[in-house]
């Protein structure tokens, strides 16, 4: 009785065993159909992976059923795929253009500002963000304002030898967004202040008031990602809230190189 009582335990052991196993199978190949021996394949969310065969292909015995599998190749762009019988998996040629970002990265860039005023010198600044399929950055430029001795309007008469120095500033912040792989649109809001300032035939310099505004600034812009570096360019426009210039938006373009970290 007792033996068979124990005949019967590892039988139903075994048969629950063997149940609660899943097989999952099938091929790895590149695009032209070739197979791909060594290839990693892992159950995703699991810890069970194998070794592609000679011929690319593949078997894995888990626990639960498994839903999707990855495959890793050296050169090669890693593969997710759900589960079917004797699936068929194709995989790519790695590069920079299909690289999808697997974590947040933080960035940081140089940026250069030219407003649209032929007298205004480039402005320089930072970038800082962070993203992964979104994200954050902010951003600031500037360039040294003339000190003056005070201002003038357009109604003014003064005797002025011709020269003007100007200076720009802008301080704004905003999200990042992924649209594929390697591009990204950001866009944010911020300040902006600008002075034009000229000079009188005594050597002194007075602010124009007509040129010399401040208000608020939206930005905008693409970010295309190379690897670990990027580049950017957009434009930075400035909405004038103190009257200058008949309240006309003025517009400075931005552009950028940095890298990923």
């Amino acid at each position: 009785m007792k033996k068979i009582f124990l005949f019967h335990f590892f039988l139903l052991t075994g048969i629950i065993s063997l149940s609660a196993q899943n097989t999952v199978s099938g091929t790895v190949t590149d695009k032209k159909g070739n197979p791909i021996p060594g290839a990693k394949v892992e159950i995703k969310g699991g810890t069970e992976s194998t070794i592609t065969e000679l011929d690319g292909t593949f078997t894995l015995e888990t626990k639960i059923p498994a839903q999707k599998v990855k495959v890793y190749y050296v050169g090669m762009q890693a593969k997710e795929q759900k589960v079917k019988p004797d699936m068929l998996i194709k995989m790519s040629d790695s590069s920079w253009w299909r690289e999808k970002p697997d974590k947040y990265r933080w960035l940081v860039g140089v940026q250069m500002a030219v407003p649209d005023d032929a007298d205004f010198k480039p402005s320089f600044g930072l970038m800082l963000g962070r993203v992964k399929d979104i994200g954050w950055y902010v951003k600031g430029v500037y360039s040294k304002k003339q000190s003056t001795s005070g201002s003038m309007g357009e109604g003014d008469h003064y005797w002025t030898n011709g020269e003007s120095k100007s200076g720009y500033l802008s301080a704004t912040g905003g999200i990042i967004v992924r649209l594929w792989s390697p591009i990204h649109l950001y866009a944010g809001a911020g300040y902006f202040d600008r002075e034009v300032a000229w000079q009188l035939a005594n050597g002194e310099y007075y602010k124009y008031s007509p040129d010399t505004y401040s208000g608020v600034a939206a930005d905008f812009g693409v970010m295309l990602k190379i690897k670990r570096f990027f580049i950017n360019a957009g434009a930075t426009y400035g909405f004038p809230l103190d009257g200058g210039y008949d309240n006309q938006k003025r517009v400075v373009g931005n552009f950028g190189i940095g890298m990923y970290f």
